[in-house]
């Protein structure tokens, strides 16, 4: 069944099944570009979405959520490019050790390096691994950062990032959907403004986020009826005046944290409004005790959230193999509010190993 998520320049398609590793990928359409969410099971993704690969998002290093970072550096490392990886703090360290356990001694001058943000509470950390150079780690410095601040923003999306609590620290991410500037004419025609060229400037200047405290030159018609230029000075008062408000569409993605006042109310406000959530739901009801003592979510804790979020979509992923006999259950627990529809994964979309004896010898029949 088609499912129409209504997003503007976002494809999400979850990559896993609802036992395999999670995996979020997120295709930025005007680019054809991937957004990676965490990194698990990743040997079943096809090379061409690695070579569009611009950025990785990891909640947390456990090894079901980071190991596939290895074939994401054989897959990407020998192309001219930079790829950026966010995550909390330590993964920088993290990333340093799993490229000192390869020899580098051929790297070439076109390689590509890769750009850690490690995700603070009030700042981010940057640190770069030079593929020309070995992979050799260089400190970028920090920047600030806060409460509903994007950690990463381009013309066509924003990701936001809150740290929850797996007995590590964990994060949430919120992928907000960037429309189009829209211009509504009522407004225009009210403050006497005569479309023109000059709005196309503006457009390319919301677009970039860039150039907004410059000023700019408006038409605007006098009382006479002729056109004349106009100097306005604050730029974001004018976008005010004349915008077409939207609302834009946003993927919410939740993975490993505790039931916990804390965490309850971080995702809660990171996520509101957002039209798709995809969470975690590792225990059933029955299991509720393994999701307190490991910090997880059960059914009961994930029904809790989508009362409160009411998401137009759900998806809940990352369940216990322990229930992979009974994944029946998992959808027959949860219930939805109202206006939420409830989206379903295949067990598994991992392949199946194979096992020694589907590997025979070939023999040579020429000659």
């Amino acid at each position: 069944m088609s499912v129409d998520l209504s997003f503007h320049n976002l494809s999400p398609t979850f990559a896993g099944g609802l036992i395999d590793d999670p995996l979020l990928l997120v295709r930025v359409v005007p680019s054809g570009r991937f957004l990676m969410f965490d990194c698990g099971q990743v040997h079943h993704l096809a090379n061409r979405i690695f070579s569009r690969l611009d950025a990785l998002f990891i909640s947390h290093a456990h090894m079901d959520h980071w190991m596939g970072i290895d074939t994401v550096i054989r897959c990407v490392h020998a192309a001219p490019r930079t790829i950026d990886l966010f995550g909390p703090p330590g993964l920088a360290d993290k990333l340093e050790s799993k490229l000192a356990g390869y020899d580098w001694n051929l790297a070439e001058d076109y390689w590509a390096s890769f750009r850690v943000h490690e995700v603070f509470p009030d700042h981010i950390c940057c640190d770069r691994f030079c593929g020309p150079e070995g992979f050799r780690r260089l400190a970028q410095g920090a920047r600030p950062h806060g409460r509903q601040r994007p950690i990463c923003r381009t013309p066509q999306f924003e990701v936001l990032a809150a740290t929850c609590q797996h007995r590590v620290a964990s994060l949430a991410f919120r992928i907000n959907d960037r429309p189009g500037f829209l211009i509504d004419k009522e407004k225009l025609a009210a403050l006497d403004l005569v479309p023109g060229p000059w709005i196309g400037d503006l457009k390319g200047r919301v677009l970039r986020d860039e150039g907004l405290d410059a000023g700019l030159t408006v038409c605007r018609r006098g009382p006479d009826g002729t056109d004349r230029e106009v100097w306005i000075q604050d730029v974001p008062a004018l976008l005010r005046q004349i915008e077409r408000p939207q609302r834009p569409a946003a993927i919410g993605y939740v993975s490993d944290v505790g039931f916990t006042d804390a965490n309850r109310a971080t995702i809660v406000d990171l996520m509101a409004g957002v039209d798709l959530l995809v969470c975690e739901c590792t225990f059933l009801q029955d299991g509720r005790q393994r999701a307190r003592n490991s910090h997880h979510l059960c059914t009961d804790d994930v029904n809790w959230l989508l009362r409160e979020l009411r998401p137009r979509f759900f998806l809940p992923m990352h369940l216990s193999k322990t229930y992979s006999r009974r994944s029946a259950e998992l959808y027959q627990e949860l219930v939805p509010p109202e206006g939420t529809q409830l989206l379903q994964l295949p067990l598994r979309r991992t392949p199946r190993p194979l096992l020694a004896a589907e590997m025979p010898w070939q023999l040579n029949e020429s000659g």
